[in-house]
């Protein structure tokens, strides 16, 4: 993807800093350590992370390009909460992502179907652990590398936008279908089965395969969200 120019304007040290702070403050975000809806101290921030002001704003401009946090005018910046309305459009959007990486892909890109066993393995290795953040973060880096196969920076920035909100989503429900035990090592693995034939599909160079399995992959996480919300009521993350 371009370069952007502010990026050409910062010095190394910087950009390392704004990364690191977006990585921190991201996962605070989705660990729920800043719940929906919380302002966000700019200098608390500063002082926690031990940064100056430049890496500081560009994290939390990163942030909100990425859908994760919001500016108010006069105000701040704030954790962007989410809701019932979000959902039906995000879902849509989420289905037409997915099946746009899977057309577009190039199934002979070179080392694709290395990085995505590599990425596979780690995010086993996390649901047998139940790092839930680690889940969310190498189930992420699964769809996303599949979308950067696509070597179209609007279809890459497009997954990743939708993948930061998708991560909010499954982190949610991770906590709470961690309470039963089976259940969720039944549905993590129909999700590591599933990530392993899209694999195969990619290995086979099997478009019509692989369009027809993420188009399933989709759709289970759409259905599990939906019965989330359904079983259990207006969740937390619903709250504003």
């Amino acid at each position: 993807m371009p370069t952007r120019q502010k990026e050409k304007n910062e010095g190394p040290v910087e950009l390392s800093l704004a990364v690191a702070a977006t990585n921190t403050i991201r996962d605070r975000i989705l660990d729920l350590s800043l719940q929906p809806g919380a302002q966000l101290d700019e200098t608390m921030l500063r002082n926690e992370l031990g940064i100056s002001r430049t890496p500081a704003r560009e994290a939390l401009n990163r942030l909100t390009t990425e859908g994760l946090i919001e500016m108010h005018r006069n105000r701040g910046f704030f954790v962007r909460p989410l809701d019932l309305s979000d959902l039906t459009q995000f879902f849509e959007a989420y289905l037409v992502s997915e099946r746009s990486s899977a057309y577009y892909c190039r199934l002979a890109q070179p080392h694709l179907v290395k990085d995505l066993e590599s990425i596979q393995d780690n995010h086993h290795r996390a649901v047998s652990n139940q790092m839930f953040l680690e889940i969310s973060r190498y189930n992420a880096a699964f769809h996303i590398r599949i979308a950067e196969a696509t070597e179209n920076e609007y279809l890459i920035g497009f997954a990743s936008r939708l993948h930061n909100m998708a991560r909010r989503l499954a982190y949610y429900v991770y906590l709470r279908e961690s309470g039963e035990q089976q259940a969720f090592q039944n549905r993590q693995r129909i999700i590591v089965d599933e990530h392993r034939a899209i694999i195969e599909a990619i290995r086979n160079k099997d478009r019509d395969r692989l369009l027809a399995t993420i188009t399933n992959h989709a759709e289970l996480f759409r259905r599990r969200i939906g019965a989330f919300i359904e079983g259990k009521g207006k969740p937390v993350f619903m709250l504003t």
